[in-house]
């Protein structure tokens, strides 16, 4: 099986969306120097400029982040593992057979359980649509890998490991 990759955003990223919003944070970083260069010892010079030029700083970086894909929540199902990021300031959390204790599959949740930890992935708040596709891929990984699985029904035909 290749490793699947699921965006867990609230919106979908294509390729001109990500170039897009990589020329709009250049655009922004461009107008930041010029705002810079132009009220820099003007009467103009006041706080509120400067944290408008701040703000416009800032959020130029996250433009050129996003589109490069530096903030992108998603999950990835391999063979091997399960590889978890649900924020763009924390690492990947990567789950192998061998860690995982068991997953929880609750409505529109998933609990991996390991020895140290517990993490929750709740689907809902994020991109809905691929949801279903998801709770599957992490289903067929238990199955294959042998982990336990916690909350599904008899009658879906899924045995408890």
């Amino acid at each position: 099986m290749i490793e699947q990759r699921y965006n867990i955003d609230l919106k979908e990223t294509t390729k001109p969306g990500k170039i897009l919003r990589i020329v709009l944070g250049i655009i922004c970083l461009i107008a930041t120097a010029w705002f810079l260069f132009t009220i820099t010892g003007t009467a103009a010079s006041i706080a509120t400029a400067w944290i408008a030029v701040a703000f416009l700083f800032l959020f130029s970086f996250w433009l050129i982040a996003s589109g490069l894909g530096v903030t992108d929540r998603y999950i990835k199902v391999g063979d091997d593992r399960i590889i978890i990021r649900r924020n763009f300031w924390e690492k990947p959390a990567a789950f192998t057979p061998a860690t995982l204790e068991y997953i929880a599959f609750k409505p529109l949740v998933l609990e991996f359980r390991t020895a140290g930890e517990n993490m929750i992935l709740r689907l809902g708040t994020y991109y809905p649509g691929h949801s279903a596709a998801i709770m599957e891929a992490i289903e067929n990984f238990c199955i294959k890998n042998s982990v336990k699985i916690i909350g599904l029904e008899p009658e879906d035909n899924n045995i408890e490991s």
